[in-house]
C-alpha cells in the first residue's frame, strides 16, 4: 500500500501584488515625490529592460535606510504568512521571482524562510542608491523566455529547477502581472493572484482573489502518493 508523503514542489512567487499587498515601486514613488517621473515612464513605449534602468535612476541620492524604511511599511497580502508556512512544513521549496529589487526580496525572503530570490540589484555607494541597477538577464540561457522584461522570470524558474533537480511539471507559479505570464503558462500548475489583467487571468490554470490560503489546498489536493518501495 502506498505511504502518503507529498513530492517536494518548486514554489515560485512574484512579490509585489502578490506576496505583499502593494508595489513596492509606487510607494517610494509617493514617498519620495517622483509618481508623476514614474507614471510617464511605465506608460511609454521603451522596451521593460530600459524602464527598469530610468525607473532606478530616480531613486539616485535616496539612502538605502529609508528605501527601507518605505518596504517595511507595505503589509502582507492575506494568506501569505499562513500559506508559505504550510507549504515549508509540507517539504516544498519556495522561491521570490520579482522585477523588483533584492534589497527588499532578500528581507521577504528572510522573513519568510524561503529558499530562493532572483531580482533587481541596486547599485549602492557610501549607504545611497548611485541610480544604477544590475540585472539578472540569465538571456544566454534561453528556453522559451520572452528576452523582454529586466527579469527574464521564466528562464529564473528553469535556472531553478536545474539548481533544485525538480522538474518543470512539479513546478507552481504565483503572480498577478503581465510580467508573470509567461511563468503561469509554462509551470506545472500557474495560479493568477489579483490579476491585473484579463491575459493574466488567461494564462493561468486557477484564479484566485484577495486572499492567498486556497492555495494551501490547492497544492495538497493535488499531490499523488509515493509509489511503495
Amino acid at each position: 500500500m502506498a505511504d502518503y508523503s507529498p513530492e517536494p514542489r518548486l514554489i515560485v512567487f512574484d512579490m509585489d501584488g502578490t506576496l505583499i499587498a502593494d508595489r513596492f515601486i509606487f510607494r517610494l514613488a509617493h514617498k519620495f515625490g517622483f509618481e508623476a517621473e514614474l507614471k510617464s515612464i511605465m506608460s511609454g513605449s521603451i522596451p521593460e529592460h530600459k524602464k527598469t534602468k530610468s525607473i532606478a535612476a530616480l531613486l539616485k541620492g535616496i539612502r538605502v535606510k529609508d528605501i527601507i524604511a518605505v518596504f517595511n511599511q507595505i503589509p502582507l497580502s492575506p494568506g501569505t504568512q499562513l500559506v508559505t508556512s504550510e507549504l515549508k512544513k509540507d517539504g516544498h521549496i519556495l522561491a521570490i521571482i520579482s522585477d523588483s529589487y533584492t534589497l527588499a526580496t532578500e528581507r521577504l525572503q528572510k522573513k519568510l524562510g524561503f529558499g530562493f530570490t532572483v531580482a533587481n540589484r541596486l547599485v549602492v555607494k557610501d549607504g545611497k542608491a548611485t541610480g544604477g541597477v544590475e540585472m539578472p538577464l540569465n538571456w544566454t540561457r534561453n528556453r522559451g523566455g520572452c528576452l523582454k522584461h529586466s527579469v527574464c522570470k521564466l528562464n529564473a524558474l528553469f535556472s531553478l529547477c536545474d539548481e533544485t533537480k525538480i522538474p518543470l511539471v512539479r513546478t507552481v507559479a504565483v503572480g498577478d502581472n503581465v510580467a508573470d505570464i509567461c511563468l503561469l503558462k509554462q509551470a506545472g500548475l500557474g495560479v493568477a493572484f489579483n490579476p491585473k489583467a484579463p491575459a493574466v487571468e488567461q494564462s493561468a490554470d486557477i484564479t484566485l482573489n484577495k486572499d492567498l490560503s486556497p492555495l494551501l489546498a490547492i497544492i495538497r489536493e493535488q499531490e499523488l502518493p509515493k509509489s511503495a518501495p
